[in-house]
């Protein structure tokens, strides 16, 4: 199974999200910052390519695409975070967009993230006893606190990590985050890119993974082979100039997880 997700800078075309489906044949592709009226509208570039809008009403930051063939089903809805159920493989994927760091205190996304991450645990389960995929933007790196405190997200850079953890009396089960193997390859940009230090933040930091793959540790014990990687370019379009390091067509670039169960 393979999934995408792009946060496509609004963009007005599907030609580039149409040579992406030809070229990567994503299970499913997930889409920020775009309007479900232009997918709608441009569904025949869609269908050319073997693809159809997956419609997910109460979910207004993310649209999804999926293989006409493919059985899904519509799971937890929520402005920032959209949840659909691929019931033949028992797999919860859920696919975000949350608040900006640009528009929020770095506490406040911390906040929200904890809250996120219950709501999770309450509607959908916990990842030590579900099959869970997160793919997203989450709006903070790896490494920063809302993801790997145990008051956040509590997602860990060890695959071989414990999959439940005590603190001060305080019992919680872990994810795991892929998304630490980009950082081996220090010449690429990362899917953002966004100069600091900034209001919030005091670092010299200027590419960024703000989009990730996070999978519960269940999932992480299944899986027989994993890939992760940006796209960089599709059949017919580039999305990154590496000699002018700028990301091109969008101000991100596109996420792709691949996994072997």
């Amino acid at each position: 199974m393979k999934f995408i997700y792009w946060n496509t800078n609004n963009i007005k075309e599907l030609l580039q999200i149409a040579d992406i489906c030809n070229s990567e044949k994503p299970d499913i592709f997930f889409l920020s910052e775009i309007e479900e009226s232009n997918l709608e509208d441009n569904k025949k570039v869609l269908e050319q390519s073997g693809y159809i809008h997956f419609s997910n009403p109460g979910s207004s930051r993310v649209q999804i695409i999926v293989k006409e063939e493919l059985n899904v089903e519509l799971g937890l809805q929520n402005k920032y975070y959209t949840n659909v159920k691929l019931p033949d493989i028992e797999l919860d994927i859920i696919s975000l967009h949350l608040p900006s760091q640009m528009f929020q205190h770095f506490d406040a996304l911390k906040e929200f993230i904890r809250d996120f991450r219950k709501d999770i645990d309450l509607n959908v389960g916990t990842p030590d006893e579900k099959r869970i995929l997160l793919i997203g933007d989450f709006n903070v790196s790896p490494f920063d606190k809302p993801m790997i405190d145990f008051d956040g997200f509590s997602a860990t850079n060890s695959i071989n990590s414990r999959e439940r953890i005590t603190y001060l009396g305080k019992n919680k089960a872990l994810y795991y985050n892929p998304t630490w193997k980009l950082f081996s390859n220090s010449s690429f940009p990362g899917t953002k890119y966004f100069r600091r230090p900034s209001g919030s933040s005091y670092d010299i930091l200027e590419h960024h993974f703000l989009d990730q793959v996070v999978i519960s540790t269940k999932l992480s014990r299944e899986i027989k082979d994993e890939e992760i990687k940006v796209i960089e370019k599709s059949s017919k379009y580039k999305y990154y100039n590496q000699g002018s390091n700028v990301i091109l067509e969008s101000d991100h670039l596109p996420l792709s997880y691949k996994i072997l169960l």
